[in-house]
């Protein structure tokens, strides 16, 4: 599928996100969207229906690629500095961006662990180990079928109940919100069902389109001689930060992927919460990340933590549109903050009290920082970088700079309501592969507008214990299932 265009970098985090995928030190992001669906009499869909609404789903996914002219760029043969550029695609064929699996087939150690989030956590970490071809869309769609027969031993009888529609891409052309804008763009699509349940035609072929537009091209991100571009590096103070990063990233990596549900019951008397304490919801789990971690964790010397948020309002990009407009700031507590949480009882009033000062000290941190932008901001910093290459290359054998990343996609409100009331959207989560060379572990957040909270937790196996993630999970759905109580 060699491409007739011109290449392109796709801009500094382009070429940022390029040069860690060469190093196999990122590969994807990941947004899932959950529907169930009901049939006629409530039963799940029949097989022929089945086959309409794949089609359908082809369909929409075409009409997606025409809105979105990043969907068109894949990895270029053509490189500069050593880095692979993007290129737009000549054509796109049904294969290289659409994989169906029946959930039925994704196994699991034993049959009671094939529930259908234990399913998905297994597909979402085999597909972030994957890395992205040459020629071929940096992105796909995996379709998860979960099929619900009434009797086991009555297959005839089985029907379609829940669907996983799961878009992965290179981070180079998308961000965590660009995959809400991709599922809002598929749904709309769908909403006339009845005029898409037949054959699609494939290959899809383009004619040239304009690049997505990247950040410099909007906002002038150069540094300056500001005090706050001039400020000393916030990677000074010793961290816990798992594991080293590994000398040779591309043998034997493994994603892995633990998901946990926040209802949406439990997440308003949250927010709740939160108001009472004037905090944010990302300031309050920033706090209690670092409670779970003092305490399970024994000696922590700090914690540093990162923030990516979108600048998307500066750049005057809508949040429909699929680019990857972010940066990031890091924040970081100290041992003898974090001490003052460890000194106290688990549960106690006076532990409430230093995880609500430690939440405002986020909270306050994360406001300040988002209104500097791109004054000391991480893209300025790239912004000056001449070899992506080998920046990335030095981090290999090195010591982690971060412990945690935290990123919160809010609530999303843009895919739209399906007036059949065939698929029903459950929840969204929001996950990305392993770190090679970033934080020990990802915690990543998205929720439905009324529904609940999804947190899914992201690390490369080797880098922490499957263990400690486990009971920063327990931790986590306590806290905020009971809220705090």
């Amino acid at each position: 599928m060699a491409s007739n265009h011109d290449s392109a970098s796709l801009g500094v985090l382009g070429r940022y996100y390029s040069a860690r995928h060469t190093l196999g030190q990122y590969g994807s992001a990941c947004v899932v969207a959950s529907y169930s669906i009901l049939g006629p009499d409530n039963v799940g869909l029949s097989a022929p229906t089945r086959n309409l609404l794949q089609f359908a789903l082809e369909r929409c996914i075409q009409r997606t690629i025409r809105q979105h002219p990043g969907l068109c760029y894949g990895v270029s043969d053509e490189t500069n500095a050593g880095i692979p550029l993007f290129t737009q695609l000549d054509y796109i064929n049904r294969r290289d961006v659409l994989e169906v699996i029946d959930a039925r087939h994704v196994s699991g150690p034993t049959e009671m662990d094939n529930t259908t989030d234990v399913v998905l956590n297994r597909v979402l970490g085999e597909r972030h180990a994957n890395l992205w071809l040459n020629n071929r869309p940096a992105w796909k769609v995996v379709v998860i079928e979960h099929i619900h027969s009434p009797r086991r031993e009555d297959p005839e009888n089985s029907g379609l109940a829940r669907l996983d529609i799961v878009f992965f891409a290179h981070h180079a052309i998308a961000d965590g919100l660009s995959g809400i804008a991709f599922h809002a763009s598929l749904m709309e699509a769908f909403q006339n069902i009845s005029e898409l349940s037949y054959p699609p035609t494939w290959p899809m072929v383009f004619t040239p389109k304009d690049s997505p537009p990247a950040v410099e091209e909007r906002v002038n991100c150069l540094p300056c001689g500001c005090t706050i571009c001039s400020s000393p590096s916030i990677c000074e103070g010793p961290v816990w930060a798992g594991n080293p990063i590994s000398p040779a990233p591309l043998i034997n990596f493994k994603s892995m992927v633990r998901i946990l549900s926040i209802s949406a019951e439990s997440l308003s008397d949250v927010l709740k919460r939160c108001k009472l304490s004037n905090i944010t919801l990302t300031g309050l789990l920033h706090a209690l990340i670092c409670t779970s971690l003092c305490r399970r964790v024994k000696g922590v010397p700090g914690i540093r933590a990162v923030t990516p948020f979108s600048v998307r309002k500066l750049t005057n990009t809508s949040a429909r549109e699929i680019v990857n407009h972010i940066s990031f700031l890091t924040t970081y507590v100290p041992g003898t903050e974090l001490s003052k949480i460890v000194g106290n009882a688990s549960g106690s009033t006076v532990e409430e009290q230093h995880v609500i000062q430690l939440a405002q000290h986020f909270s306050n941190d994360i406001t300040t920082k988002v209104k500097q932008f791109p004054h000391g901001s991480m893209f300025t910093n790239l912004s000056g970088v001449k070899d992506f290459l080998s920046l990335c290359q030095s981090q290999a054998g090195t010591e982690r700079l971060y412990t945690y990343e935290l990123s919160n996609l809010g609530s999303a409100s843009s895919i739209p309501i399906q007036p059949s009331n065939h698929l029903k959207l459950d929840k969204l989560v929001f996950t990305q592969c392993g770190m090679v060379a970033g934080p020990a572990m990802s915690f990543n957040c998205a929720s439905v507008r009324g529904g609940s909270l999804t947190i899914s937790i992201t690390w490369e196996r080797g880098v922490v214990e499957e263990s400690l993630i486990e009971q920063v999970a327990q931790d986590l759905e306590h806290q905020l299932n009971h809220e705090g109580s």
